[in-house]
């Protein structure tokens, strides 16, 4: 199996679980946030969504919303990208950009859900085309240039941190 092969792997388990968790999240507690200045279940599960549909227009090499400069992109990618994927999750909190950010009444469970696997099912047919036309890197608008695995395993990452959000997420130690 390819490096490409294996991140596709990790991401799907890593979304896969995140489905599982968000399935398994009552009606009664789906737009409900656990404290003040947190997002709901349908926030979080909106976010991760907004996520991998973004991806693929980073892929596509049309993605919308601001760009950083290229010069910053390199530190950014140093100082944020690189820690991530050494340590195997998120070092640090942040506010997602404004691209990320769920609506305050998300969709219901079903139609969320259904819209997920359809951006994680392009993304990774996206990434397959990708390879097989001899690309293995893609130029971000905020962490420039990444190997297509890297920018999977940050994926991954991204939506097991999110999971573990979840309301009887079980974090692995």
């Amino acid at each position: 199996m390819t490096p490409l092969e294996s991140a596709i792997v990790e991401n799907r388990d890593a979304v896969e679980g995140f489905i599982a968790a968000a399935r398994g999240v009552g009606p009664e507690r789906w737009r409900v946030p656990p404290a003040d200045e947190k997002w709901s279940p349908a926030q979080i599960a909106e976010h991760v969504t907004l996520a991998f549909e973004y991806s693929r227009a980073v892929l596509d090499g049309n993605p919308p919303g601001p760009a950083a400069p290229r010069l910053l992109r390199p530190l950014v990618r140093t100082f944020f990208v690189k820690p991530v994927l050494k340590h195997g999750r998120f070092t640090r909190k942040g506010r997602a950009p404004s691209m990320f950010q769920p609506s305050s009444v998300p969709s219901d469970p079903p139609e969320l859900i259904a819209r997920l696997e359809a951006a994680l099912r392009g993304f990774e047919e996206d990434l397959r085309a990708a390879a097989r036309s001899g690309r293995s890197t893609l130029d971000h608008p905020f962490f420039g240039t990444m190997t297509l695995t890297d920018y999977l395993r940050l994926q991954s990452i991204h939506a097991r941190h999110h999971r573990a959000q979840l309301p009887g997420a079980v974090v692995a130690a």
